[in-house]
């Protein structure tokens, strides 16, 4: 049986083409970069120029591209990097656990922590934000979009408040970097957190955007690789594949929303067809991420029920998957408890076509309507 794939918001599979050109550098180049030999230079050569693409593509200078093993530690080293005993951080409820915990560690360091929570549409206020803002605050950190929900937060008119108040911004932008377009140099934005395999790069490898004059200490010791913030012999290949990754994406990028506006189109458009009762959650969607109440059955039954008819999508975000609590998320948007064990998120990717929509939402339909027969 032929398994499609709808949860790429948890993460997508390689570009073929990004294979072939990180199978090229694994296959050739394997000299430590820090060498001063001509393996250890060609090495270097491949990174830095990877960082210059990498930044040409953000907007931003290549001395501002730290690059990491992924999005988490990106979060880390900027939050932990910055943030000490008596500082105060503003972030967010909704915010992935990789910001929110590290959050919870720094306040058992003995920083305070706002944490302000999103309204029912799943938006961040920015007067709110704005409000929180006292002598001490040192960092407001705001995801750009929510994993769960996909919606927008105005990370511009944030990052603007707060560098109008002195205060450094920090940005979790895994869901949004290589979805939409972003020119850091118009932005007031200090620190940005993405990650390679959110965007059909490979896995483990990640990048922190550190503007310059933004100085963090570093939080593990070694080499001294990455301004001694990422220390540790790097990824070639990875680093190579994630630049490719995010060129592909960035030139893909306003061919595939028109794409993806047909793909959600045409699968809502077909639910409606078959009197299936759900509520699409959020507001200002990023588009791509639908979390999408089904009124007539639960989250856990319809995401084994379609896997077990060759569709995979998530119960939520992918982080907390195997916990039938309902999600922080949810919760936070003030869900009814009844409403947010109905609830999926579905996340459509460039393996789709408009076939494999109408066949996910004919076994949705099928899914449902042999539910409430049973039921009755």
């Amino acid at each position: 049986m032929k398994m499609i794939y709808c949860d790429s918001a948890a993460t997508t599979p390689l570009n073929e083409n990004v294979i072939v050109e990180m199978n090229k550098i694994s296959s050739t180049v394997f000299g430590n970069p820090s060498s001063i030999h001509k393996f250890g230079q060609e090495s270097r050569a491949i990174i830095e120029r990877s960082r210059l693409k990498i930044a040409n593509l953000l907007g931003c200078d290549l001395s501002e591209i730290i690059f990491t093993g992924c999005g988490t530690e990106s979060n880390n080293i900027a939050m932990l990097g910055l943030l000490s005993k008596n500082d105060h951080l503003i972030t967010t409820s909704y915010e992935h656990p990789a910001v929110l915990k590290t959050a919870n560690e720094l306040e058992l360091k003995g920083v305070e922590v706002t944490y302000i929570k999103p309204d029912q549409n799943g938006i961040i206020n920015c007067n709110e934000i704005k409000g929180a803002i006292k002598e001490n605050t040192k960092l407001v950190s705001v995801m750009h979009v929510n994993n769960e929900l996909g919606t927008e937060n105005s990370i511009e008119e944030i990052s603007q408040i707060t560098n109008d108040m002195g205060v450094l911004f920090h940005t979790d932008a895994v869901q949004s970097i290589g979805k939409k377009n972003i020119s850091l140099r118009n932005t007031k934005i200090d620190l940005l957190s993405l990650s390679a395999h959110k965007f059909y790069g490979p896995k483990g490898v990640g990048a922190l955007y550190m503007r310059n004059g933004v100085n963090l200490i570093p939080t593990y010791f070694g080499g001294g690789q990455e301004k001694d913030l990422r220390p540790g012999t790097e990824n070639i290949s990875y680093i190579h594949g994630m630049a490719i990754a995010l060129e592909l994406a960035v030139k893909d990028c306003e061919a595939w929303h028109k794409k993806l506006s047909k793909f959600e189109s045409l699968f809502l458009n077909n639910l409606k067809n078959e009197n299936i009762k759900y509520t699409v959650n959020g507001k200002n969607l990023i588009g791509g991420i639908l979390n999408i109440t089904f009124h007539d059955i639960l989250s856990q039954d319809l995401v084994i029920a379609l896997d077990m008819k060759g569709y995979a999508i998530s119960g939520g975000s992918a982080c907390s998957s195997g916990s039938v609590k309902t999600s922080t998320t949810l919760q936070q948007i003030k869900m009814d408890k009844n409403l947010a064990q109905r609830t999926v998120r579905i996340s459509f990717g460039k393996n789709l076509n408009e076939d494999d929509i109408d066949g996910l939402s004919k076994a949705i339909t099928s899914i449902i309507n042999k539910s409430t027969f049973n039921a009755k």
